[in-house]
């Protein structure tokens, strides 16, 4: 099971870095290409008809989970240059 928790905070963690300098500057372009991702993701974590394995269930939804955390932070950035203006 470490293996499985060591993924999942690698992808977490490498997909908030990837972000994490664009959110600064382009919010809404993040959390247009965050939403088309988890839409796609979504998508296909309910095509499972033959089954990914344990390691392709944690590894999609770890990355469903940061993307979540990019786009939540996408929308307070939102929120907070909206409330500055």
């Amino acid at each position: 099971m470490d293996y499985l928790q060591q993924k999942q905070t690698d992808i977490i963690a490498n997909v908030l870095a990837y972000f994490s300098a664009r959110m600064a500057t382009d919010p809404h372009g993040v959390l247009r290409q965050v939403d088309a991702e988890l839409q796609s993701l979504y998508v296909r974590y309910g095509n499972d008809w033959t089954g990914r394995g344990i390691v392709g269930d944690t590894t999609q939804e770890a990355t469903i989970a940061a993307l979540e955390g990019v786009r939540a932070e996408c929308l307070s950035r939102i929120h907070d240059a909206a409330k500055a203006s």
